[in-house]
């Protein structure tokens, strides 16, 4: 996702789960996923999956945790969603959120 996109994400006036869940779903159709492979590798039902593809739910920070488990592209997106979130912002926290990654 370019920097200007990352930049809108951050300075919309309505931040919310159904918007952050969007642009997960764009980063997955990006990686050429379907909802029912998505599905089978995080463990939880297809109909759940169905509904951030195609309904417009927001999926849940369980959700969000376990794409982050199964896909380093979904690490890195969240990651670079955060610093710009902080640098948008002007927060300057002695605390950086360490995403860990498998070896």
């Amino acid at each position: 996702m370019s920097r200007s996109n990352m930049w809108q994400i951050c300075h919309k006036n309505n931040l919310g789960n159904k918007l952050l869940t969007g642009n997960i779903v764009q980063a997955i159709r990006e990686q050429e996923l379907t909802s029912k492979q998505v599905a089978s590798d995080i463990v939880v039902p297809t109909e759940r999956v169905r509904n951030w593809f195609y309904k417009n739910t927001g999926m849940t920070a369980l959700d969000l945790l376990l794409l982050m488990r199964e896909y380093k592209f979904i690490r890195q997106f969240v990651a670079a969603l955060f610093g710009e979130y902080q640098h948008a912002e002007g927060h300057n926290q002695t605390a950086d959120i360490y995403i860990g990654e498998e070896d």
